[in-house]
């Protein structure tokens, strides 16, 4: 199936954890075809912060990042720019969460060597996920 369709599911499932979410979280899918490398979603959480996530979909422990995305993520790193990247395992989707700053390391790299910030099932720890980056701070000190 190729990426981009994998991709649309990804959303769909995120959008529908969303959707249920006992929190209220507003999430708006940024299509943009005009600036390359601007992340896929605007998520308003339930503490009203603003995050800006890329959404990735991988079989394997490589994540295909372009060189556009990893720019914006080294443009934004401090802030509240993340890339989410669910990986098809036998066992069952598996989602890992990476800051901005991780985002050049992940693309040289893969998910088996980049430690993410979060590792958790869409399906069972949606409520985690959401509890994560709304804790979140900014991250002050990158360069």
């Amino acid at each position: 199936m190729p990426r981009s369709q994998n991709e649309s599911k990804f959303w769909k499932k995120l959008k529908s954890r969303i959707e249920s979410s006992q929190y209220e979280l507003t999430a708006t899918r940024i299509e943009n075809s005009q600036t390359p490398g601007i992340p896929d979603l605007l998520l308003l959480d339930h503490k009203k912060n603003l995050h800006l996530i890329e959404l990735k979909v991988t079989q394997t422990a490589r994540v295909n990042i372009s060189p556009f995305q990893v720019s914006f993520a080294t443009r934004h790193k401090g802030s509240r720019v993340w890339l989410l990247v669910e990986r098809q395992m036998k066992e069952g989707p598996l989602v890992y969460l990476y800051r901005a700053n991780a985002v050049q390391q992940l693309a040289e790299h893969n998910l088996d060597t980049v430690s993410p910030e979060l590792s958790f099932s869409l399906k069972d720890s949606f409520d985690l996920f959401i509890n994560w980056i709304s804790r979140s701070t900014k991250i002050t000190g990158c360069k």
